[in-house]
């Protein structure tokens, strides 16, 4: 039955006109007018649609789809539903702009709906932004390719997408496309290319580049082992964030009996609320590691590393409980 047959048989006949028409504000209007919608997720859906005051080529299929679900869901309203496809109220001028052609916004909703795990909805913006030329569009299609979501698990996509994302100038479709050949990944396995692509990708700014070019260094895997330069790249890393540099320059500290800047190290990452690094502030507290024995705040790294999943903080909070 089609969506208009379906309005009609729910006394709606109004409304299926309004849709034949394709008259949006018409429909808006109507759906408000039901004090059921007032309260219900469905009104902000509503008001994200009726912010959209111009369209593209590529857009205009989204939209309508979107519509779609709206009149779908309001069909539904007074029945109890699980509804996940709604934008939070901060982003209605995003979708807007989205809908309206811009690139920048059609990523930032796309990121959105993934973090909802809404990945078909987030992926229909992805293919949008490849037929625009956008980096990151492409960088994404290759992640859902590599991963099987939405899309049929494919290295040959994956590769293609990471190398037009590349070129495009993309930073973590760079350090992507250096992983493959590292790996061997559809490509056959190349330790020195892959090393050349890190170090691209670690001047655009890429914490993981800059951290695997320390291992390669230290491992002399397609660069001449080189521990000033392993030491040079981990400690880059470290700077720009990645907790697993942060954590293992935390471990040498620790090695060289310097547990002060230990201490200091394994902070940076637990501020970043890594697990790993939590479990190591606690495992400081707890053990006098530069800093007094204090184990009411062990306990409380314990807990916050234990929350995040660290299953050896759930193992010490336990030996604590028991004195």
């Amino acid at each position: 039955m089609s969506l208009t047959e379906q309005l009609r048989e729910a006394g709606h006949p109004e409304l299926a006109q309004y849709y034949e028409g394709k008259n949006k504000q018409a429909m808006i209007a109507y759906m408000r007018q039901f004090n059921v919608v007032t309260y219900h997720t469905l009104s902000l859906l509503l008001t994200q649609l009726e912010a959209v005051t111009e369209t593209t080529n590529e857009t205009e299929k989204i939209f309508w789809q979107d519509l779609d679900i709206a009149i779908e869901e309001f069909l539904m309203a007074e029945k109890e539903t699980d509804f996940p496809y709604v934008i939070e109220e901060s982003l209605v001028t995003i979708y807007a702009q989205a809908i309206a052609g811009n690139s920048e916004a059609m990523m930032q909703l796309a990121k959105y709906y993934q973090n909802q795990e809404l990945y078909e909805a987030a992926y229909d913006w992805y293919e949008i932004g490849m037929q625009l030329e956008v980096g990151e569009a492409y960088y994404w299609h290759g992640n859902y390719a590599f991963l099987g979501r939405v899309i049929e698990h494919d290295l040959k996509i994956t590769y293609e997408a990471y190398l037009r994302a590349s070129q495009l100038g993309y930073p973590d479709a760079v350090n992507n496309l250096a992983d493959m050949y590292l790996r061997g990944e559809y490509v056959e396995q190349n330790d020195a290319k892959a090393a050349e692509i890190f170090k691209e990708a670690a001047k655009l700014g890429v914490k993981e580049s800059m951290y695997t070019l320390g291992y390669l260094y230290h491992h002399g895997r397609g660069v001449p082992k080189d521990e000033e330069h392993s030491a040079y790249w981990y400690h880059q890393s470290a700077l720009h964030g990645d907790v697993f540099a942060i954590n293992k320059l935390g471990h040498e500290a620790f090695a060289e009996d310097d547990g002060e800047r230990a201490l200091s190290w394994y902070q940076k990452a637990a501020d970043l609320q890594d697990p790993y690094g939590e479990y190591n502030v606690g495992f400081c507290y707890e053990s006098g590691i530069g800093t007094p024995i204090d184990l009411k705040k062990a306990k409380i790294w314990y807990q916050r590393a234990a929350l995040h999943g660290d299953e050896e903080a759930k193992k010490r909070l336990k030996e604590l409980a028991k004195g």
